[in-house]
């Protein structure tokens, strides 16, 4: 399995963290279902064959359209189970990107994988951005692909809701280690506005934000830590104890955190350097 990223140009730089390639060779077709960490990010996924998913808690698993497909927010790890080797293409856009560019509420597609044509009516010409992200062998065409399609969809890109980035940056920062009233005070706001603010530009509350990052923190410590003591990571990560950290573990994934770690999912390792470089600020620099 190998993964790339391509930086997106300063124009597409306010609402994109990167484009990104997935290539799976033959032998790792056959392999168990790979997960997906929630992250708090959406994506645009391209696929040039079947893929087979479920969200953690399903009890069968749906497949993905060929072509191109919006994941929107997770609240739970999602599967991935491609069946045949491919490369698969994405955009990943940043938490606070979608709330003015898309034609349904943020919350209803909260944990909804769609073909994209479910949300925009298609014309020729992005029909065939489409094609051609399937059919280049080449990622920078890909992008630029990409890149076209994403303007014929998006005619908003110069506007970003600077206050609810800053407010999502501001749980970043700490890691999702906060309590939700240190939100109020920094920004002058009520319990309630916050809260459906949040739902309406990004489809999760602060607190699932929260939880979400404060999450990813801990796999980023354990990935660059030594230690193998749950209860060191855990405290360290903001959680009051080890019971405290398993409780909301679960809340993501249906097995305890040792186990998580001890699959070898390639798309685990490959979400623990994805979170080092969203927590170093590498996505979305200070002053951009």
């Amino acid at each position: 399995m190998r993964y790339q990223e391509r930086a997106a140009q300063a124009h597409f730089s306010r609402h994109i963290e990167c484009f990104w390639e997935l290539e799976i060779h033959p032998a790792e077709a056959q392999r168990p279902c790979e997960l997906l960490v929630p992250d708090c990010t959406f994506d645009l996924l391209f696929c040039s064959t079947p893929i087979r998913f479920s969200l953690v808690g399903q009890t069968c698993t749906e497949r993905m359209s060929v072509g191109a497909n919006f994941i929107g927010q997770k609240t739970t790890g999602l599967y991935l189970c491609p069946e045949e080797p491919q490369r698969i293409f994405g955009v990943r856009f940043k938490p606070f990107a979608l709330a003015h560019l898309f034609p349904v509420p943020p919350q209803r597609l909260t944990d909804k994988v769609l073909p994209l044509q479910q949300l925009f009516r298609m014309n020729t010409q992005e029909k065939a951005y489409i094609e051609g992200i399937l059919s280049s062998e080449d990622l920078e065409e890909r992008v630029r692909n990409a890149e076209s399609l994403i303007l014929s969809l998006f005619d908003e890109l110069n506007y970003l809701d600077q206050k609810f980035r800053e407010q999502l940056n501001y749980i970043l920062d700490r890691k999702g280690i906060l309590k939700i009233q240190d939100l109020f005070s920094a920004f002058g706001v009520s319990k309630v506005t916050l809260h459906k603010h949040f739902l309406n530009k990004m489809g999760l509350s602060p607190k699932q934000v929260s939880r979400i990052w404060r999450l990813n923190y801990f796999l980023q410590l354990q990935r660059n830590t030594s230690t193998t003591k749950l209860t060191e990571l855990a405290l360290e990560a903001g959680y009051y104890d080890q019971a405290h950290l398993i409780r909301e573990f679960n809340r993501f994934f249906p097995y305890s955190p040792h186990r998580l770690l001890q699959s070898q999912s390639q798309l685990l390792q490959i979400s623990q350097e994805i979170i080092n470089r969203r927590f170093s600020n590498l996505y979305d620099p200070v002053g951009q």
